[in-house]
Parts: structure tokens; C-alpha cells; sequence
């Protein structure tokens, strides 16, 4: 009739060490700028893709069904990208060809901004796409060039889930801008973010955790030249 006193059956889950890992990745302000890289880069591809149709029809001009054809070939011109780059990647090096990618989507960016006829913005709007295609991958590839290994899968994780809320949120805050002020505003919209996004990737960031020295957010470090044939794998 004696009380039965509970003990512990056994050790507890260790939840503290692997919360500290996290909160270590966290505070690393190389992580804060690939996760700001990954939003401003999905922010720039999905909103070219969304608002270009009414950029064209509304603003330069341009019947719907070429418009169609045109946003059509702007997202085959990112498949296309995807394709061809990871043969460059191979023979560049990733770190070239994404640095290249940046220039190009910003330089595409540009001429949709231009007050131009219909023509220069498709032009623009597939130069943005096409240079935009190894970008996603190759900054994916080169996280544990920036954080170290120890840091790369939470680091991976933390950017996917920038990319995706970049995906929604600017798309988005672009759209309210084209209906209170004027569709003419989506081409300086997309320059200014790729203009943010390549100043991101040049911009470096304390240490890369036991990688070493500081790299630029999107660079790829040593990966630029031993590992270019993993990133043209990765990208392909």
C-alpha cells in the first residue's frame, strides 16, 4: 500500500545543443545576407513573369496575344538558361557565370525600365530571364562556400524559406505599386531589386563560420574553381 514515486526512465531529448547550433547559424550575418539574396532574386524572377503581360499591353502597347507569347518565352528563356549554363559553369567556374548572372539581370531590368518601344522590354525581359536561370541553383551550391559545412544544411533551409516568402511578398508589394501609381513603374521596380540583389552577393560578411575568411553573400569562393564541375551538375 506503500506510494510508488514516478523516476525518470530516461535521458531527457537534447534539445540544447541542437537549438544552440541553430541559433548559432542564425546569428551569422552570412546567413542574413544569402537568405536576403534568395528573396530579392525569387522576388525579381516571379515578378517579371507576373506583371510583364500587363507591362506590354497596358503600358508599351503590345496586342495580349503577342504579350502571351512573349511572358511564355520569358519563363522557356529561364528553362533554356538552366540548360546552356551548366555547360558554361564548367568551363567559367561558378563563381564567373553567377556574378555574370547578376549583371545580366540587372542589365535586363534596365531595359524594360527604359521609356522605349514594346521590343526593347521583350528584350530586356529575356536577358533577365536567361541570366537569371543559374542563379537560384549556383547560390544554392555555394552556401557551405559562405557558412562552412558545419552551418550549410540549416543555412540551406533558412534560404529556401527566404526564396519562397520573396516569392509571394514582392510580386505582391509590386503589384499594389503598378495599381496606385502607374504599370510604367515595373521595370525601375525589378532594377532597383536587381540592382540590391548584386550588391548583396558582392557585399562580404564576417566569417563563414569554419570556412574561414569573409566572401561575398553569393560568391563561391574556392568553389569557383575546384568545384566549377559540381556547379555546372548542379545547375544542368
Amino acid at each position: 500500500g506503500g506510494a510508488v514515486v514516478a523516476g525518470p526512465v530516461g535521458p531527457a531529448p537534447a534539445a540544447g545543443p541542437a537549438r544552440g547550433r541553430q541559433l548559432a547559424t542564425l546569428a551569422m550575418p552570412t546567413v542574413g545576407l544569402g537568405a536576403l539574396a534568395f528573396f530579392l532574386y525569387t522576388g525579381v524572377e516571379v515578378a517579371a513573369g507576373l506583371w510583364a503581360f500587363t507591362l506590354l499591353t497596358e503600358g508599351r502597347a503590345m496586342d495580349a496575344s503577342t504579350a502571351g507569347v512573349c511572358v511564355a518565352a520569358y519563363w522557356a528563356s529561364l528553362f533554356v538558361g538552366r540548360l546552356v549554363m551548366g555547360a558554361v559553369a564548367e568551363r567559367a567556374g561558378t563563381a564567373r557565370v553567377l556574378l555574370a548572372g547578376l549583371v545580366g539581370m540587372l542589365t535586363g531590368a534596365v531595359l524594360v525600365a527604359l521609356p522605349a518601344p514594346a521590343p526593347v522590354a521583350v528584350t530586356g525581359l529575356m536577358l533577365l530571364g536567361l541570366a537569371a536561370a543559374p542563379v537560384f541553383p549556383l547560390l544554392t551550391l555555394t552556401t557551405a562556400a559562405r557558412v562552412g559545412d558545419a552551418h550549410a544544411d540549416r543555412a540551406i533551409g533558412v534560404q529556401i524559406g527566404a526564396a519562397g516568402i520573396g516569392a509571394a511578398a514582392v510580386p505582391a508589394g509590386i503589384g499594389v505599386l503598378l495599381s496606385r501609381v502607374h504599370v510604367e513603374l515595373l521595370g525601375p521596380a525589378l532594377a532597383v531589386l536587381a540592382a540590391l540583389l548584386l550588391v548583396v552577393h558582392q557585399r562580404p560578411a564576417g566569417s563563414a563560420g569554419s570556412a574561414g575568411s569573409a566572401r561575398p553573400a553569393g560568391s563561391a569562393g574556392s568553389a569557383g574553381s575546384a568545384g566549377s564541375g559540381r556547379g555546372a551538375r548542379a545547375v544542368s
